[in-house]
Formats: structure tokens, C-alpha cells, sequence
């Protein structure tokens, strides 16, 4: 169990410290709740210590989460809500996750951040949003339309697009069976493969996210924001541009290979950019400098 006492009690903000203060020091957040989404995918609910530290997180920013003895690891926020609480959806994949999985409600870790640049909430103000997600990209994609949806009147059209491998991969099932009520935005959710016979309880399809673009009411008016496996991405963006939209209408998150999240370790650094700094949210006309990104 991670004690109270085991965290520095340090205020950390990486863009304004005093000489006694670090951007490598955490704040306290305490594990407020933790709901199994799929297998190996649980979100976890934190209350924050320090709740004024992180009022400023925007949707595509990240956080380190660190457990004492452990290590830590850069993880995307996956609520657009950040007062008083903070919610990450970890799939269980290492060291640090996988003892993340070993804690209780009521445990203590730390978080420092937020960090990086999130997607560009001011140049979306009154356009119509395509959100594209695939895999555990839906975490970061789920702060987005969160925020969207709590300023509902100062967008136009929303349009989410989830895709996923397997059915059972399925994530934040209960608020996709609510997102699939509302008129006033549009969603598609597609699996590759049907594994079992319980199959997720909201209206799906059999396919691929391509294949939900191809089917999806998308005009070159519209502003894209994406986040899924790299692989993917190449795909995803062909089929926007059959839609009509230009590489300056296309934002894509590249999280990889993050360390320290202040561009020091140097482990982020790709084609002369450090993605935890300058990321890890691109716009896609500006990753033509970045041809490493995006898999072929």
C-alpha cells in the first residue's frame, strides 16, 4: 500500500517554479475509485490533492503517474473534467501499471503534469469535429468530446468514430450506450472481430474505423481529431482526404517513447522534436517534418 507520507508535498507546475521547486516532483492524488472496463483496461478515479495544480489540463495533455519504488509513466487524461478529480484509463502492460492494478481505494500515488500541447479547443470554437479513435486511443478522445459535450452550443457537429479489434475490447461502455442517444451528435462504433457470446450491449458494426469514416456524414467543412495505434493513422488520414479535408484540418495525437515529460531524457525525441514538449497532440501538415511518426 502507498502511504500518505510517501509522496513529497511539493506544488508542482512545470511552465512557472521557484528555484526550490522541480517539475520531476508530484503532487499527492488519492485513488478515489477503480472500474473494470475490459480485460486488462480498468479506469482509475483520482482525487487531487492539489485540484488548482491541474484546473489548466485540456483535453490531449498527459500526466505522470508514479508509484514509490516503482517507477513511473506518462498517461494520457481521459476526462474533460478536471475539478477536484482526475481519471485515467490504464491498460495493464508494465512495471508501473501493472502495481498500479495492485492498489485499494484509498491509496495514495503521484501525479505531476499536465503536460504537452492538447488538441486546439480554440481553432475547433463553431466547426463541425470528426473524433477518430482506435484501441485505448478512445481514452484521450473521451476527454475530447467530454469537454465538447459540457460546451455543447459553442461547436457545430460532432461525429465519433471507434474502432477496435476485438468486441470484447470494447471501452466506456455504459457513456457510449448514452452518447448513442443523443441528437445531437452522431456515432459509429466497429469491431474487426467477434470474440464470445457476450457482445457489447450498444449498436455496432462489423468493420474497421475506415469503414465507419466511408459510411459517415463527413464534408470538408469539418476539423479532425485522432488518436489510436500509428499503424492506423496512414489509413485514417487517406480516407479524411477523400472526404475533403486538408492536412491543416487534421490533428493527430503521437504518444511514444515518453520519459520525463519536460524534454530532458531525450527518449521523445523524433525527427528533431521532442513529442512530450511540442506534442503530443500535431496537426498534420506539420508532421511532414516527422515521417518517423506514422507507420507505413
Amino acid at each position: 500500500m502507498v502511504t500518505a507520507s510517501a509522496i513529497p508535498q511539493m506544488v508542482i507546475n512545470m511552465h512557472n517554479h521557484t528555484p526550490c521547486q522541480s517539475p520531476f516532483l508530484p503532487n499527492q492524488a488519492k485513488l478515489r475509485s477503480i472500474t473494470p472496463m475490459s480485460q486488462d483496461n480498468y479506469l482509475f478515479e483520482f482525487l487531487l490533492d492539489k485540484p488548482e495544480e491541474f484546473s489548466s489540463c485540456m483535453p490531449g495533455q498527459f500526466v505522470q503517474l508514479w508509484l514509490p519504488g516503482v517507477g513511473e509513466s506518462p498517461i494520457s487524461v481521459c476526462s474533460g473534467r478536471t475539478d477536484g478529480t482526475l481519471e485515467l484509463c490504464v491498460r495493464k502492460a508494465g512495471r508501473v501499471t501493472g502495481a498500479l492494478f495492485n492498489l485499494t481505494e484509498g491509496d495514495w500515488v503521484g501525479l505531476r503534469g499536465p503536460y504537452g500541447i492538447g488538441f486546439p479547443i480554440d481553432d475547433y470554437l463553431g466547426k463541425d469535429i470528426v473524433l477518430i479513435a482506435g484501441g485505448l486511443g478512445i481514452a484521450p478522445i473521451r476527454s475530447l468530446w467530454q469537454y465538447l459535450l459540457d460546451r455543447r452550443e459553442d461547436f457545430g457537429k460532432i461525429v465519433l468514430i471507434y474502432g477496435m479489434r476485438h468486441s470484447q475490447q470494447l471501452l466506456f461502455r455504459q457513456e457510449l450506450k448514452l452518447l448513442l442517444r443523443r441528437s445531437d451528435m452522431r456515432v459509429y462504433i466497429a469491431a474487426e472481430e467477434v470474440i464470445g457470446p457476450d457482445l457489447p450491449t450498444v449498436s455496432w458494426q462489423l468493420g474497421r474505423v475506415t469503414d465507419m469514416i466511408k459510411q459517415a456524414e463527413i464534408d470538408p467543412g469539418f476539423v479532425a481529431a485522432i488518436c489510436g495505434p500509428p499503424v492506423m493513422y496512414k489509413y485514417v488520414v487517406e480516407e479524411l482526404k477523400q472526404k475533403g479535408l486538408s492536412p491543416s484540418q487534421i490533428w493527430l495525437s503521437i504518444e511514444r517513447h515518453m520519459k520525463c515529460a519536460v524534454g530532458k531524457c531525450g527518449h521523445c525525441f523524433v525527427g528533431g522534436t521532442f513529442t512530450c514538449r511540442d506534442g503530443p497532440v500535431f496537426r498534420m501538415d506539420s508532421l511532414r517534418f516527422l515521417p518517423e511518426v506514422i507507420e507505413c
